[in-house]
């Protein structure tokens, strides 16, 4: 394992002790870099789970999942070794990994620190696909999973949205406005995201000026969570991984581990419809725990403590 001081631009500092490292990709994976970014927290020799989230996750899950990856969380680090990574993704944005490519990738830096086979992955979103993905194509290497808010493929909805999003980060690479179009396909995410619940509850609607291009509550709300994205995302780097999530497929009838799915009732992205389908039709041993939630695809981050209680007895 070749332990490297450089770190994710994005990133400030690491929690949970966790010591980052880079791992060579294999050479199928060359198209998407050398290599990976990871990080490990935790005692050696303790049962690992793999940690994984969104698109805009990284290789510190104690920093982006308080609530679930910390000390006396699911995921803790003075119980188990805590394994993250950065997802692989085109640096021009041209080109999608599949889940099951990140899968291959979180294989390699298993094989570069000597595990076999983990103990658990715990993944939310695209972490969630990523996960289901390792347990189709690796099914030896993994005994549990654990998936929040993630199904067997995307819902169409969902990919339409997607698209949009992508069109208008193309259209601001093409003319110099590309952090602009990140903003604007945040603030549609974020629509996606929550629920219209939480924003009744939050904002007043309409528009008080003449001006055709005034800020809305609403609309400022979203042009503040488009900034905070832009410092943790690249445009290119979330037109492949954006469209990745829209590459995603597992066949449920290849995961023989014991998974338990999490979602949320109000989830746009993920309907509860498409989690009670992958329930049924995985090959373990399935249960499935839907949440009410004002946030919608959001829950795993905002409902935290809720998620890692129903985690904890799972991985015991």
């Amino acid at each position: 394992m070749e332990l490297s001081s450089v770190q994710t631009r994005f990133i400030a500092q690491p929690s949970c002790a966790a010591l980052p490292f880079e791992v060579a990709l294999p050479p199928a994976l060359a198209r998407f870099g050398d290599g990976i970014g990871a990080s490990l927290a935790g005692p050696e020799g303790a049962p690992l789970i793999v940690v994984l989230g969104g698109i805009s996750a990284h290789r510190f899950p104690c920093d982006w999942w308080p609530g679930v990856a910390g000390e006396g969380c699911a995921a803790d680090p003075t119980r188990f070794r805590i394994l993250g990574i950065d997802f692989i993704a085109d640096r021009r944005g041209r080109r999608a990994p599949t889940t099951a490519d990140q899968a291959a990738a979180i294989a390699a830096v298993l094989d570069a620190i000597g595990v076999e086979r983990a103990f658990a992955f715990v993944g939310a979103s695209y972490g969630g696909m990523t996960a289901l993905a390792f347990g189709q194509h690796y099914p030896d290497r993994v005994e549990r999973i654990v998936a929040v808010s993630a199904g067997a493929e995307p819902h169409p909805a969902s990919t339409a949205v997607r698209e949009l999003q992508r069109r208008v980060v193309a259209l601001g690479l093409k003319n110099g406005e590309a952090d602009e179009a990140l903003s604007i396909a945040r603030g549609l995410a974020m629509l996606t995201y929550r629920t219209p619940d939480e924003f009744a509850a939050r904002f007043a609607g309409g528009i008080g000026e003449e001006d055709a291009l005034c800020h809305s509550e609403p609309g400022t709300y979203l042009r503040a969570r488009g900034k905070a994205f832009r410092r943790v995302m690249t445009p290119e780097r979330f037109l492949s991984l954006s469209a990745s999530i829209d590459r995603h497929r597992i066949d449920p009838a290849a995961i023989p581990q014991p998974v338990l799915l999490i979602g949320a009732e109000t989830d746009q992205l993920v309907p509860p419809e498409q989690l009670r389908a992958l329930r049924d039709d995985l090959a373990g041993a399935a249960r499935l725990a839907l949440l009410p939630s004002l946030y919608g695809h959001d829950m795993f981050l905002k409902e935290a403590a809720a998620v890692s209680a129903l985690i904890v007895p799972f991985l015991q």
